[in-house]
């Protein structure tokens, strides 16, 4: 049985190097319309329901902070994402960027919606725990990918370039001022259809355009891979992976997906209860108590009735 291709010829057939070349030594960018294929794009819309709320649950799903939604274990849920990752022509563009071994630092599929104001930022960062720690000079590329068709609200925006020049800012982010007075008349907006695909630089300065619109929804899958560094060991997020998914175990793929290599980052984003909107908390609620009612009146039964009872009426019901 034939695989489908993950791809489009649009950038399948891109030649690697060339790609590279401008990420590295270019404007710092490349952008390719619709470089997956319309199945691919459905699989990965549909891996796990959006709107689940997980309670004390071993299964993974999206968390929620404030407007956004994440799912950060792509790796372990998707096949797609796994074969995107860790297709040959993503690896041909890092073998042909990177000098040295790289690896995996982040990978999530997020959901914007109602609202939100992302500042200008490059993702050269390092960590400790949850809190930015400063900016790094390992070489990095990021792939991002539209999974829905965007237009005039929150695209992508990106400074052609600005990768030889960011390094000025010590800090986390950008201001909209500097930007809008030194930079404004080269930002690109990026509208394109669903399965669009942007690589960056690491050091390349963007943002998605700030939105306020009670309604809209953008998915997006996005990950990120940095090269390999004694100066930052640990540096990157920790992945969860989906053993039946690896079919190639090279030592490159390995390396490449960070086998034994250490990851100190948490899974981004920090969130809990106070991360939540009401309105997600009113729908955790309404969820909760019917299980709540279920639990307690099953704890009830079995502090009454004799065990072998409870066990019988368990072979009644499941037979």
């Amino acid at each position: 049985m034939t695989t489908p291709p993950i791809f489009n010829p649009v950038f399948s057939e891109t030649n690697s190097k060339i790609i590279a070349n401008e990420l590295r030594y270019g404007k710092g960018y490349y952008i390719f319309n619709e470089a997956l294929t319309t199945q691919t794009v459905s699989a990965i819309e549909s891996i796990v329901p959006i709107e689940d709320l997980l309670v004390n649950s071993n299964n993974l799903g999206y968390v929620r902070a404030h407007w956004a939604k994440y799912l950060s274990h792509t790796l372990a849920l998707s096949k797609e994402c796994y074969d995107i990752v860790t297709s040959e022509k993503i690896r041909s563009i890092c073998r042909n960027f990177f000098d040295n071994p790289y690896k995996i630092s982040n990978q999530r599929i997020y959901e914007t919606h109602t609202k939100s104001h992302l500042p200008w930022h490059t993702d050269n960062n390092l960590q400790t725990g949850n809190k930015y720690k400063g900016k790094h000079d390992l070489p990095g590329l990021m792939f991002l990918f539209y999974l829905s068709d965007v237009s005039d609200t929150n695209p992508f925006q990106l400074i052609p370039d600005s990768q030889k020049w960011s390094e000025q800012n010590k800090e986390r982010f950008f201001t909209e001022t500097f930007i809008e007075q030194n930079h404004g008349n080269e930002i690109l907006t990026v509208k394109a259809p669903k399965g669009t695909l942007i690589l960056c630089n690491s050091h390349l300065i963007h943002r998605a355009e700030p939105f306020n619109l009670p309604g809209f929804r953008r998915l997006t899958y996005i990950f990120q891979v940095d090269e390999l560094s004694d100066k930052h060991v640990g540096h990157g997020e920790r992945v969860l992976i989906n053993p039946s998914f690896v079919e190639d175990t090279s030592p490159e793929i390995l390396t490449y997906l960070g086998f034994g290599q250490q990851a100190d980052y948490p899974s981004f984003p920090e969130t809990s209860v106070a991360t939540m909107l009401p309105r997600d908390m009113l729908l955790l609620q309404k969820g909760l108590l019917p299980k709540a009612f279920q639990g307690l009146m099953i704890s009830l039964a079995k502090s009454i009735l004799p065990g072998a009872l409870i066990n019988n009426f368990r072979k009644r019901i499941t037979s």
